[in-house]
C-alpha cells in the first residue's frame, strides 16, 4: 500500500505518517473546540459592546460573507483532501494550480459581497467600509484551505489544527484590543477580524510548502495534470457541497434576518454558539473520513469496513455528546450570556436534536462524497437546505418565538439529509456489489 514518508529534518530520519481517523479527528476536533471557546469569549465582548441591534447586524454580515466567500473555494481543497495522500509529491503542484484559480475568483467576490452586505444592513459609509474588510477577511480564510487540505491529506492534521487555532486566536486578540480601544466601531472591529485569517494564511503556506516539498512520489490521478476549466469542472460538485455546508449552519439566521428582527437573530446566534461548539467536531470527522475513505475508494470491501468502523465510533460518541454536551451548553449559556439565556437555552435544546441527526449522517454522506458521482453528495446537502428554507418560510413569519421556530426548521433540514444520505449510501453499496458480480 502506498505510504507517505516525511523527513525529520532535525534528526535526518524518515518517518512514515499516514492519515488515521481517530488521531486526526482528535487533533482537528481539539483545535476546533479550543478555537470555539475563544470565539465564544469574543462574542461575549461583542454582545456587551454593540447596542441597538448592531450585534445582530454584525452576525448577519459575517454569515452572509461566509456563504458568498465559499464560492472562492470552488471545491478545489476537497479534491486535494481526497487525492492528496495518493498523489504524494504531486499534491504540491495541485495546490499551486488550485490557488491560481481561486485568487482570480476572489477579487470580484469581495467587491460584490461587500456591496450586498452594506445594502442589507448598512445605512452608513462606516458599515460599507466594514463590509468590505469583512468580505476580504472571509475570502482570505478560504484561500488557506488548499494548504490546510494538503496538510490533512499528508497525515499532518496536527499542523492543520495549529492553523485553525491561529485563525481564531489572532482574531480574538484583535477583537478584544479593538473593543477596548475603540468600542463598538465597525471598522476597527472588522480590521481586528482580518488579523486571524491573515496570520492563518501565512502559517498555512509556510507549513504546507515545507510538508509538500518533502512528500514522497505518488501515483497519477485525474487531478495530476488538470488545469483551469478541467479543475473547476472536477471541483464543481464539491463547490456546491462546500456552499451547502456553510449555508447549512447559517440559513436559519439569514432567514431570521429576512422574516424577523435583528433581536431574533441575536437570540438564535447565542444558542448557535453552543450548538456549533458541538458541530465543529462533526465537520472534523467528515474532513478526516474524506481522506481516510478516499484512500481506499477503489476497494469496496475496505471502504465499507472503514465506514462501519467510523459508524461505531460515532455511535459511541453520540451518547456523551448529547447528554454531557447538552448540559455543558445550557450551563454555559446561563453563566456567559445571562441576558439572553432564558430564550437561548430553549433554542439550544432543540438544536441538540439537529446535532444528533447531523452526526449520524456523517458516514453515509462521506461515502457518497468519495463515490464516482460526488454531485449526489452536494444534492443531498442542498435537499436539507431547501427543506430548512421552506420550513423557515412557513414557521418564522408572524411567530411569537421566531428563534425557536428557526430551530425546528433546522431539525427538519437535518432529518431530510440523514434519511436521504442513508438511502443513497445503501443504493451505492448495492450497485457496487452488482458491478462486481
Amino acid at each position: 500500500m502506498y505510504r507517505i514518508i516525511t523527513r525529520d529534518v532535525a534528526r535526518g530520519e524518515e518517518v512514515t505518517r499516514r492519515v488515521r481517523l481517530e488521531r486526526d479527528t482528535l487533533w482537528l476536533s481539539s483545535a476546533d473546540i479550543a478555537a470555539l471557546l475563544v470565539g465564544i469569549a469574543v462574542h461575549v465582548v461583542l454582545t456587551q459592546t454593540f447596542t441597538d441591534g448592531d450585534y445582530g447586524r454584525w452576525v448577519l454580515l459575517l454569515d452572509l460573507f461566509y456563504v458568498t466567500a465559499t464560492i472562492v473555494d470552488l471545491g478545489l481543497p476537497t479534491l486535494i483532501g481526497r487525492d492528496g495522500e495518493r498523489l504524494g509529491s504531486g499534491t504540491h503542484d495541485l495546490v499551486h494550480r488550485c490557488l491560481q484559480i481561486q485568487i482570480r475568483f476572489a477579487l470580484p467576490i469581495i467587491a460584490i459581497s461587500a456591496i450586498l452586505g452594506w445594502l442589507w444592513v448598512g445605512e452608513s459609509t462606516t458599515w460599507l467600509v466594514a463590509s468590505l474588510i469583512l468580505a476580504l477577511s472571509a475570502c482570505v480564510q478560504i484561500l488557506t484551505y488548499a494548504h490546510r487540505a494538503a496538510l490533512r491529506a499528508l497525515g499532518e492534521s496536527r499542523q492543520e489544527a495549529l492553523v485553525r487555532f491561529v485563525d481564531r486566536g489572532a482574531t480574538a486578540i484583535g477583537i478584544l484590543l479593538a473593543a477596548w480601544q475603540f468600542g463598538a466601531h465597525p471598522i476597527a472591529l472588522a480590521l481586528a477580524t482580518f488579523f486571524g485569517p491573515l496570520g492563518a494564511m501565512v502559517i498555512a503556506i509556510r507549513l504546507g510548502e515545507r510538508r509538500l516539498s518533502s512528500a514522497d512520489d505518488g501515483i497519477e490521478l485525474e487531478t495530476s495534470m488538470a488545469k483551469g476549466k478541467q479543475l473547476i469542472d472536477l471541483g464543481l460538485p464539491f463547490l456546491l457541497a462546500a456552499v451547502a455546508l456553510v449555508a447549512n449552519v447559517r440559513i436559519e439566521k439569514l432567514m431570521l434576518g429576512v422574516f424577523s428582527t435583528t433581536d431574533s437573530v441575536e437570540i438564535f446566534q447565542i444558542a448557535w454558539l453552543a450548538f456549533i461548539a458541538g458541530y465543529a467536531p462533526i465537520l472534523s470527522v467528515r474532513a478526516v473520513m474524506l481522506s481516510w475513505l478516499g484512500e481506499v475508494r477503489q476497494d469496496a470491501n475496505k471502504m465499507w469496513h472503514r465506514a462501519k468502523r467510523a459508524a461505531v465510533m460515532i455511535g459511541v460518541a453520540s451518547v456523551p455528546g448529547f447528554f454531557i454536551g447538552g448540559w455543558i451548553g445550557v450551563e454555559s449559556l446561563v453563566r456567559v450570556f445571562p441576558n439572553y439565556s432564558d430564550e437561548a437555552t430553549v433554542v439550544f435544546t432543540w438544536l441538540l436534536i439537529a446535532w444528533v441527526l447531523a452526526l449520524f449522517a456523517s458516514v453515509p454522506l462521506t461515502l457518497v462524497q468519495v463515490s464516482e458521482r460526488p454531485l449526489r453528495y452536494a444534492a443531498l446537502l442542498w435537499s436539507g437546505i431547501i427543506a430548512d428554507f421552506i420550513a423557515c418560510g412557513i414557521l418564522i413569519p408572524d411567530s411569537n418565538n421566531p428563534a425557536e421556530q428557526a430551530a425546528f426548521a433546522a431539525i427538519i433540514g437535518a432529518a431530510v439529509v440523514l434519511i436521504a444520505s442513508m438511502i443513497e449510501a445503501k443504493r451505492l453499496f448495492i450497485q457496487r456489489l452488482c458491478d462486481r458480480s
